[in-house]
């Protein structure tokens, strides 16, 4: 097994996807940057109220000083950032997971008994550890950025980590939903649909649309877990100041994520020891 695990963690730090997604996120990251120390209208969003009255000018010196790690951090989990982190990570996913298939490697690993349980336990593990790496490197651009901006880095962990934490279950049951698709259709490309369906919540389209019919006691989009997590945010955002009504917090993510990803880990296990690997 730690064989098997090594050689994964091995290939995860050689896979190019990983080091594409983390390059796009900094990209947009420093879009997002420009944007937010030039543009007047973002500057305004994240003023108290009251600050109108300020010329131009003011009004964005004083912004720039309440950007913080925080603001950064968050604003590309959540729907104005298009949940941008969650699919490149889904699209990094897909890819590292479908190789193996693509190149009819599983179909001669299978052959080794009790191997598909290994195979499962060790590409879980895998994609938690590129997914911490993917968070710190993003995590301290954001810091740099913060610097940047001459203010002062404050890193409140209490915040964060949960944070980070909810975000990174929501993942592990993106990848585990990706993985579910490989080991039933085994191809790429369904492994690429998947991650893009998923990571651009066609769930909340699907809930929403069902809500309209009316026919249910309750809003099946209040319980969509990639809606609840692009409204989680952590406090002195944009994120949290445009968000209306109580925040999202991490209890009402948690059950869902963690549900879907024992979920798909259930029906992974039931596949791979149905289907028929052709290679």
């Amino acid at each position: 097994m730690m064989q098997y695990l090594k050689m994964d963690i091995r290939r995860m730090l050689r896979t190019r996807g990983l080091y594409i997604g983390i390059l796009v996120s900094l990209f947009f990251l420093g879009i997002f940057s420009v944007a937010s120390y030039l543009v007047t209208g973002i500057a305004s969003e994240i003023m108290p109220a009251g600050s109108g009255a300020l010329p131009p000018t003011e009004l964005l010196v004083q912004a720039r000083k309440m950007m913080n790690v925080n603001y950064f951090l968050s604003f590309f989990f959540s729907m104005p950032g298009f949940r941008l982190l969650h699919m490149l990570l889904a699209l990094f996913a897909a890819g590292f997971l479908s190789k193996e298939h693509q190149t009819g490697y599983l179909k001669n690993m299978f052959s080794i008994p009790r191997m598909r349980e290994k195979w499962l336990v060790s590409k879980m593990i895998t994609l938690l550890l590129a997914s911490l790496l993917f968070y710190a490197v993003f995590l301290l651009a954001c810091v740099i950025t913060v610097m940047l901006f001459g203010n002062a880095i404050q890193l409140n962990w209490s915040d964060i980590g949960p944070f980070l934490g909810t975000q990174l279950t929501v993942d592990m049951a993106l990848f585990a939903l990706i993985m579910l698709a490989v080991t039933v259709i085994q191809s790429r490309t369904a492994a690429v649909v998947s991650a893009l369906m998923l990571s651009f919540n066609m769930q909340g389209l699907l809930y929403l649309l069902i809500d309209q019919i009316g026919f249910l006691p309750f809003k099946l989009r209040d319980y969509g877990m990639m809606n609840l997590a692009a409204q989680m945010s952590l406090p002195e955002t944009l994120t949290s100041i445009l968000t209306q009504g109580d925040p999202v917090t991490a209890s009402q993510v948690l059950p869902l994520s963690l549900g879907w990803f024992a979920v798909a880990l259930v029906f992974i296990w039931l596949a791979l020891r149905r289907v028929d690997y052709k290679g």
